[in-house]
């Protein structure tokens, strides 16, 4: 599957440290690999959510959280926001448990706070279409999280539009630390 070209921007918010903050102003980010990134290497953001990006620097750091704002570009983006996607990642995890069967490995496994599988099959997927000449910068997905608003609500008060953004050279155009979303907390 070709994803489509667009030149669409959005704002990303990263929660982090304060003195994280000051350093990713003035040198830019690092990819992280982390065992439980759920959709696979890259720098996380919550999409035009700076009030989630706060509260999850704050519940990680305290009074030493920060948010760091980014436009993000979203060319290249595997996003799984787009049904399209669907059947590319299906045929990801299959071709994945192929592999690791051939390789005597087990599942990863699931839990709400480390994604083990869902990581696995993106960066497996994404390594299959980078061997046919499909480049992917970043991930995008909706992530349900917390409770429901109200009582038999399928609205979620936590729930947010992430994204993985695999090469920062190619997707993030402008950072700087966003004061406002400090405001209040």
């Amino acid at each position: 599957m070709n994803p489509p070209e667009s030149e669409h921007i959005v704002r990303g918010y990263h929660g982090t440290q304060a003195e994280l903050a000051e350093v990713i102003e003035r040198e830019g980010f690092q990819v992280s690999k982390n065992s439980y990134d759920w959709l696979g290497d890259g720098v996380y953001f919550f999409q035009d959510a700076p009030h989630r990006a706060r509260e999850w620097a704050y519940e990680r750091y305290g009074d030493d959280g920060s948010v760091v704002a980014a436009e993000i570009r979203l060319e290249n983006c595997m996003d799984l926001l787009d049904m399209g996607w669907t059947e590319v990642l299906s045929d990801a995890y299959d071709a994945y448990l192929k592999r690791i069967r051939q390789l005597g490995h087990s599942r990863p496994t699931q839990s709400s706070g480390a994604h083990r599988l869902d990581r696995e099959v993106i960066n497996y997927a994404v390594g299959a279409l980078g061997e046919v000449g499909v480049r992917v910068d970043c991930v995008r997905a909706a992530f349900q999280e917390g409770g429901p608003v109200y009582p038999d609500s399928a609205l979620y008060d936590r729930a947010h539009i992430q994204i993985a953004v695999r090469n920062p050279t190619a997707c993030i155009r402008r950072i700087w630390r966003d004061h406002e979303a400090l405001q209040g907390r």
